[in-house]
């Protein structure tokens, strides 16, 4: 997996996981409202996508062996492939490289998400989509990866609404996974299915 990645943003969990669902669709999500969330708790980790109005919606993020709350960075590959991931060690910055370099031939394989809009929302599974229980969006703002873990924001949480490179994306998963003795991390990969012609 030697490519050259972009830092996006990050997200912040208390330890439930984010939604990556098509930007049209996040409407329907009623993660606190309609107690929705619910739906996930009993979910296993081999289960990687949930049902929303129709369409899917997949699960990324997050892996409380790695941290309890938690970062979690998100990146993207020059070939249009998104990473999220949940890292921990002495050198941040350093395990994070680690963790995007991993091979991922034995990554879990999950479920496909189709993205007919163009944009795709990630934001966290135990709030709504839109509305005054919704997670604001921001977009991606590129450049390096943080050099440290650090504390939450003071500022509100917020998810990241980007521009999808393709007209869909295959989930992989890693799980908890040691770099060394101090230092490691999980890891929710969207591969490009197909890329989107521009307009």
């Amino acid at each position: 997996m030697h490519t050259s990645w972009t830092h996006l943003g990050r997200l912040w969990t208390n330890g439930e996981p984010y939604l990556a669902v098509d930007a049209a669709v996040r409407r329907f999500w009623r993660g606190m409202s309609n107690d929705e969330h619910d739906r996930i708790v009993d979910m296993t980790p081999e289960e990687t996508s949930i049902a929303v109005a129709g369409s899917t919606a997949l699960l990324v993020g997050a892996d409380g062996v790695v941290r309890d709350d938690s970062w979690m960075e998100v990146f993207e590959s020059a070939e249009g492939t998104l990473a999220i991931v949940q890292a921990s060690g002495p050198d941040y910055r350093r395990t994070l490289e680690s963790a995007l370099n991993y091979p991922s031939a034995d990554d879990d394989v999950g479920d496909a998400l189709s993205v007919p809009s163009g944009d795709l929302a990630i934001f966290s599974a135990a709030l709504d989509g839109i509305g005054e229980h919704a997670m604001p969006l921001s977009p991606p703002q590129p450049g390096p990866p943080p050099a440290e873990h650090g504390p939450p924001s003071r500022e509100p949480d917020t998810g990241l609404l980007l521009r999808a490179r393709s007209n869909g994306y295959t989930l992989r998963v890693r799980w908890y996974t040691e770099i060394d003795d101090q230092s490691c991390f999980a890891r929710w990969l969207l591969l490009p299915a197909h890329h989107r012609q521009p307009t």
